[in-house]
């Protein structure tokens, strides 16, 4: 198994970040030695830095105004193989890191997304309104991220989707799976 550094910004997990940081555990807890979690802030706030060490992750103050910025930051100070920035959309199965390793050792994927599911009539109307589906939570390999340069800093709630599209303009085989 590669290892992993799953980066979760508290500013888009909001509310939701306690519960976030629960399922992952228990992703930490099948594989100890692979997986690293970091949780970042804006700002120094021991609330966080005890929720996080609770759940057996690193609290780390990047002070940068948008996620683009503080995902770049973060990712440059991790060794990990595979960096994973988790979404607020869309909840991960207990087994979702087996089954990304999975995928991205064995079938040769570069990238992952998991979309979260929506109805067909929602999906429908989101097409004909030209209106983008969230982002999903994305899983892509060290080399691909560095090799197209990371998140765009200027971007905030856009900055996965930018990425993704870069992605796939460089031919990365990106497997995209709904929740």
């Amino acid at each position: 198994m590669k290892a992993y550094s799953i980066i979760v910004d508290s500013r888009l997990m909001g509310a939701q970040l306690p519960r976030c940081l629960a399922t992952l555990n228990e992703a930490v807890r099948r594989h100890p030695a692979r997986v690293d979690i970091q949780v970042i802030g804006t700002a120094e706030n021991a609330r966080l830095a005890t929720l996080s060490r609770r759940f057996g992750a690193r609290f780390t103050v990047c002070d940068h105004a948008t996620f683009g910025a503080r995902g770049n930051a973060i990712a440059r100070i991790t060794s990990a193989d595979i960096l994973v920035f988790l979404s607020p959309h869309g909840r991960l199965r207990s087994s979702w890191l087996s089954q990304v390793d999975n995928l991205l050792e064995h079938q040769q994927w570069d990238a992952m997304t998991f979309q979260p599911h929506a109805p067909a009539l929602i999906t429908t109307l989101r097409r004909l309104w030209h209106v983008a589906t969230p982002p999903g939570t994305l899983c892509i390999a060290r080399q691909w991220f560095e090799r197209i340069g990371g998140f765009d800093t200027g971007l905030d709630d856009t900055a996965h989707e930018d990425l993704v599209e870069r992605l796939r303009a460089c031919h990365a085989r990106i497997m995209e799976i709904s929740l």
